[in-house]
């Protein structure tokens, strides 16, 4: 499911128009732009007029020109784009109804179309497209309620407001005293620490957990299933102590399910830190499915990179980002997409290489035998985590991989040398994994860029590029190429 789901088609367009020109830098051509949108120039003109209608409430913090060329983006130094999108999003007629079943629990047809202003027909039209985006996390809206695993639904609001809830309301409404209190109770008995990102994680799932407690007949019968292996785990049963001790002292009658989901999503959203993971690693079962394919996909990601061994705290690290990916993928259902995971697969590929998409593609298959699920291209989990996986390999190719040493000699007049020695250092800064200097005799080099015809010279280097011209896109492409070679 993507955010942009919320959204109705005309502002779903003005949304993707402004990530458009957040991706561009800034500008982008008109004629570019309705090109990738697929729409005529009438229509892209209306939307932008609509746009910069929307926008005069941030008082110039925000603004969308056009010149009928152009098309350009201005935004205040203190002022994110986020901002308009968490305004569209809270807006919109379905994100407004899902909100209103999490507030009240249920809604009658009557008292929801007078609270809204709505047809019955188009409050049935809006839940019908809401159900049809709420499938992939199996839950569902039906008799003014919302019915699904308990699980899922608490992890389908936590995916919106966590989108939605900005750091003053997280200090003005969530931080509560039970809340804090919660919070020091698991750092005190569970021996860990968490920093202020975790805090507001934690602080949002008990805000939701809270509200849900109440609700009578909840159904918990594949996370009751999924959670068999781990019965005796060490940190579940710290869990589960722990939070039927806090709901008593608010006279809350909780069943035993609870302290489940509570486990799980301790494990599983970035609460742990490296070093209270690695802590719990030490005790917890190796049996357990999760452990069995962070163990898998941790060994698969080794293999890869042999002969090179990783440092100790690489591997630790590798198995700690891991653990959370897999713990999400075997524990939930869907997942709310913010960006477009193959576009950010892309960059990252022009960055790595195309290597690293096939070994994430190899361990996502692995993952999924391993938890007996079937891949989905169609699920939203499954993309989100492919793209977790490429972003862990990136991690340990940026440690693991061989740091290259690349020299230029350019047999030029000194003031030529000097001004494309210096454009060849700027446009190659951004390799990962690289060290370019000026060419030193007797030196031993990975790379040897030169403009000199006799590359026999260079007998102490691995391999030579002789430019062909300078200041050339071609010759720039074919060095990175070279250099991603040598990597290998």
């Amino acid at each position: 499911m993507r955010i942009e789901d919320f959204l109705e088609k005309r502002e779903v367009f003005q949304m993707t128009i402004l990530k458009k020109l957040i991706l561009e830098g800034g500008k982008i051509s008109y004629e570019k732009l309705r090109k990738e949108l697929n729409i005529t120039k009438a229509s892209l003109a209306n939307h932008l007029e609509e746009m910069k209608d929307y926008l005069e409430e941030y008082q110039g913090d925000c603004q969308v020109d056009s010149d009928g060329v152009f098309v350009e983006l201005f935004l205040g130094n203190h002022f994110s784009i986020r901002t308009v999108y968490i305004d569209y999003v809270k807006r919109s007629l379905k994100y407004q109804l899902i909100d209103y079943i999490f507030k009240y629990q249920e809604f009658t047809i009557i008292k929801i179309i007078s609270d809204f202003s709505i047809s019955e027909s188009s409050l049935f039209r809006k839940i019908k497209e809401l159900n049809s985006l709420l499938k992939e996390f199996n839950i569902k809206i039906k008799n003014g309620q919302i019915y699904g695993e308990e699980l899922q639904i608490r992890y389908f609001y936590f995916q919106v407001y966590w989108f939605l809830t900005t750091y003053e309301e997280y200090q003005e409404v969530l931080l509560t005293n039970q809340n804090q209190t919660l919070m020091n109770g698991f750092e005190k008995e569970l021996d860990i620490k968490m920093n202020d990102l975790s805090r507001r994680r934690i602080s949002l799932w008990f805000t939701i957990s809270k509200k849900r407690a109440s609700i009578p007949k909840k159904t918990y019968k594949n996370m009751v299933q999924k959670m068999k292996p781990y019965k005796n785990d060490y940190l579940n049963k710290q869990v589960r102590q722990l939070i039927l001790l806090y709901f008593s002292r608010y006279s809350i009658e909780v069943e035993e399910e609870e302290s489940m989901i509570h486990f799980i999503f301790l494990t599983t959203q970035s609460i742990l830190s490296e070093k209270d993971f690695i802590d719990y690693d030490l005790v917890r079962s190796r049996r357990t499915p999760t452990a069995l394919v962070d163990t898998l996909l941790r060994e698969t990601i080794l293999l890869y990179y042999l002969p090179t061994k990783p440092s100790i705290a690489l591997e630790r690290k590798v198995t700690f980002y891991l653990s959370q990916i897999n713990g999400t993928l075997y524990f939930f259902e869907g997942a709310l997409e913010m960006n477009d995971p193959k576009d950010f697969i892309a960059k990252e590929s022009e960055v790595w290489g195309k290597n690293l998409e096939t070994l994430s593609e190899q361990l996502l298959k692995t993952a999924l035998e391993t938890i007996d699920e079937k891949g989905s291209s169609v699920s939203s989990l499954q993309r989100l985590t492919l793209l977790d996986y490429s972003t862990v390999l990136a991690i340990a190719d940026f440690n693991i991989s061989k740091e290259l040493l690349i020299g230029i000699d350019l047999d030029l007049m000194e003031i030529h040398a000097e001004i494309f020695t210096q454009t060849l250092m700027l446009n190659l800064k951004n390799v990962i994994g690289i060290t370019v200097e000026k060419y030193r005799d007797h030196h031993t080099y990975d790379l040897v860029i030169t403009t000199n015809l006799s590359s026999s010279f260079y007998t102490r280097a691995t391999e030579i590029y002789i430019i062909s011209e300078y200041f050339s896109k071609f010759d720039l492409n074919q060095i990175k190429f070279c250099i991603n070679e040598l990597k290998i």
